[in-house]
């Protein structure tokens, strides 16, 4: 990194919170600090305490990775307070110099060259080819993607962020087609993200419940149903579990299909690093390469899950220094 523009800020804005860090250095992060998006009326004012309560009020260059796609000057966080925010009245209203925004996925994307070996799980595949195409996929409050392509003469990476958690849900078995037809009579548009996020782990455990017909009291969070799937307290908790993992199995083969993922298939977002060992253990990696003819090809794609506590924000530092640098996002 050449920039010379430290402290500077980046954060990983979700629906729920917001978490900012300075770095003081090259991907060097302190006062790490997760905020309630709920607290603060406005985005601006937010990063505005942050900046004051950490000490560090005289920084003026800032990246935000936040969950929504980046087309005009609005943001579209349909599941934050935040939703609709300008980013050009925010930088203004922030009394930053240079701010720039990421969709979420597009950060975790510009991440994966900068996460160290230790953070990475292997779960499958040959070894990586770095000078092929990577790409992401990760539940979390939604189902985000991106594909991450190495410049063929340099060391630059390019991230090219996507909405495929909007894809068609398309089911792979007899209970899967149950479930789309029980989400269907929700939703007019049953998409992946429907199913592969939070509240797809709630909506896969209702469709469970009504099938088998067991009383529901009241229905459970995401995190309730992982913590009771995984430790075997909850016969439908890890049923529910189970078509998760298989419909991301198939989900994430899709994906690497299309992008020819042999610089690797990242698994990100909240919920599958909560779930690990019972994620080894699933059906996911026999759904992955369940593609008939195309077994052994995707056989050979290396997956890998992210385990770092914040890789959004090593992404948004990537690109916050190459803006700063050269001009533009990657």
């Amino acid at each position: 990194m050449p920039t010379t523009n430290f402290p500077r800020l980046v954060s990983d804005i979700g629906g729920t919170n917001a978490r900012f860090a300075i770095e003081v250095s090259a991907y060097n992060f302190v006062k790490v600090t997760t905020l309630k998006c709920r607290d603060y009326p406005t985005l601006a004012q937010a990063i505005t305490h942050y900046l004051q309560s950490s000490g560090y009020p005289q920084v003026k260059h800032a990246a935000l990775a936040v969950p929504s796609p980046i087309v005009d000057d609005t943001l579209f966080m349909v599941n934050s307070p935040w939703h609709q925010s300008s980013m050009s009245k925010t930088k203004t209203d922030a009394g930053l110099d240079s701010l720039i925004f990421l969709n979420d996925f597009h950060a975790l994307a510009l991440s994966i060259p900068h996460i160290p070996t230790e953070n990475l799980v292997k779960i499958g595949g040959q070894e990586a080819d770095h000078s092929k195409p990577i790409c992401i996929i990760g539940p979390g409050t939604g189902l985000g993607m991106a594909t991450l392509l190495k410049h063929p003469l340099s060391e630059e990476y390019f991230a090219i962020p996507a909405e495929g958690g909007r894809s068609s849900f398309a089911a792979a078995s007899e209970e899967e087609f149950e479930l789309w037809k029980f989400v269907h009579n929700r939703f007019s548009h049953v998409s992946v993200e429907r199913l592969l996020s939070g509240p797809g782990l709630q909506l896969i455990y209702e469709a469970l419940c009504t099938k088998q017909n067991p009383p529901i009291e009241k229905m459970l969070d995401p995190s309730e149903i992982t913590h009771l799937g995984i430790t075997n307290q909850c016969f439908i908790c890890k049923q529910t579990l189970d078509h998760f993992c298989r419909i991301l199995g198939t989900t994430a083969s899709n994906l690497a299909c299309i992008t020819s993922s042999f610089g690797g298939v990242y698994i990100g977002g909240g919920i599958i690093p909560q779930i690990l060992d019972y994620f080894i253990k699933s059906d996911f990696h026999a759904r992955f390469v369940d593609k008939g003819r195309y077994r052994t090809y995707l056989a050979k794609m290396p997956i890998y899950v992210i385990a770092h506590d914040y890789p959004a924000m090593l992404g948004s530092s990537y690109a916050l220094d190459t803006y700063l640098n050269k001009h533009y996002i990657p």
